[in-house]
């Protein structure tokens, strides 16, 4: 009896693949495992209907029958490796803070600029006034190069409308996006960004904690979040609004600890938040409850610390405490206009003092968990989907030795090639 072979529809072979796969169950990784990069010299993977079929070496790709049409690539040792995971966007928006930039780097306190109504007040005036169609050409036009520079996932905020009807009109535009995108956006509420202007602090919180409600009903975002930072929003500001979110089947994450320890590490780890980022001051108590717990990713921004000019997050603290690591771009037009992973990875490398290896883990498979999606992608491995990019190298180190070079040669989401 003649056994038929399995059928590719995609199959990249002579690669050095990193396929990030896990030592025994799938978690975030922690420990050894937090620069553990999956490494296969004269690799290859194969893909069928947008989900991965096996990995290996050598010529175990003969098992495979091709399509018809099928995309067969040999590398030639070049780094094949799973698709970036951005799971800290803030994408949608108009206007930009030249001006901003500018005064901070001249010695203006961030906070200071906020409270005179620039910084995020800048920005929601800017989106406001912004038509729907100009806020989806710019957010597309952003996704592209985001996809371009290797990202296949990505998490996109509302929080520049700030009161509820302008919250609602982002989040659907937001969704218009999610549902058009060659790549997967996971949608967060951003419910505490900041106080809009002329509305009472007790009604404000009343209505996003409100709102909630109506984000969940109309399935517009999977996550809530909230800025917890000194004049901003305490955590028992952010706590009903947090609970509300639960309750409705939402996941919760937070800005924490940006640039004072507000124990916000501590009250998202107590919650099971899916993430806390930024974290450059967490404490030592609020890094231990978040070990102990051991729900939460870190999500690191050495992008922010790099334009804002505060001192960035020392990840070496957090893979000590045993805490999983995530990083991402944090784009946004005032305190990290950085485009694109490799870079996040390049300064997270530099900045925050993690290894390639580790940096590279933090931009897949634990960013993925950063966003629940620990099982779906972030690795090479049988079943998850087949998100994968060829690299314009054959040494993954370049992601962080070369920055700003054009490292990313060939991207596929789902399979299929985007970029």
């Amino acid at each position: 009896m003649i056994m038929e072979r399995p059928q590719a529809d995609l199959l990249v072979r002579g690669a050095r693949l990193l396929t990030l796969a896990p030592f025994r169950t799938e978690q975030p990784r922690v420990g050894p495992a937090a620069g553990d990069v999956g490494a296969i010299d004269d690799g290859w993977v194969a893909a069928r209907d947008g989900a991965i079929l096996g990995t290996g070496h050598g010529d175990g790709w003969q098992q495979y029958e091709l399509t018809a049409g099928a995309v067969e690539r040999q590398v030639a040792g070049r780094v094949v490796m799973p698709g970036l995971v951005d799971p800290h966007t803030h994408l949608c928006y108009a206007g930009e803070r030249w001006d901003e930039f500018t005064t901070r780097h001249s010695g203006a306190d961030y906070l200071a600029v906020l409270e005179r109504g620039g910084g995020i007040h800048a920005t929601v005036r800017a989106t406001r006034e912004a038509s729907d169609e100009t806020l989806l050409a710019l957010t597309r036009a952003r996704l592209a190069r985001a996809v371009s520079l290797g990202t296949t996932t990505i998490e996109i905020k509302s929080g520049y409308g700030l009161d509820p009807d302008e919250e609602l009109r982002q989040l659907r535009l937001i969704a218009r996006i999610r549902t058009e995108a060659a790549i997967d956006v996971a949608v967060t509420y951003l419910a505490l960004h900041a106080m809009p202007r002329g509305i009472e602090r007790r009604d404000f919180l009343k209505a996003a904690e409100a709102m909630v409600g109506t984000v969940a009903a109309e399935h517009l975002a999977e996550a809530v979040d909230g800025f917890i930072e000194k004049g901003v929003f305490e955590p028992e500001d952010a706590r009903p609004v947090m609970k509300a979110a639960q309750a409705a089947g939402l996941a919760v994450t937070m800005h924490a600890d940006q640039l004072h320890d507000v124990n916000a590490a501590a009250f998202a780890a107590r919650l099971q938040a899916r993430s806390a980022d930024h974290l450059a001051n967490v404490s030592a108590d609020g890094m231990r409850v978040l070990a102990r717990i051991g729900h939460t990713v870190a999500v690191l921004l050495p992008g922010s610390a790099f334009f804002v000019g505060y001192a960035p997050p020392d990840a070496r603290r957090f893979l000590a405490a045993r805490v999983p690591v995530a990083i991402a771009t944090d784009h946004n037009p005032g305190t990290s206009p950085l485009e694109g992973m490799p870079a996040a990875i390049a300064l997270a490398v530099t900045l925050c003092h993690l290894t390639p290896h580790e940096a590279i883990v933090a931009a897949t498979i634990n960013a993925a968990h950063a966003l629940g999606r620990g099982q779906r992608t972030g690795a090479l491995v049988v079943g998850r989907r087949a998100d994968l990019l060829i690299l314009e190298t054959d040494d993954e180190r370049d992601l962080c030795y070369r920055l700003g070079a054009p490292l990313v040669r060939e991207v596929y989401a789902g399979g299929r090639r985007v970029a």
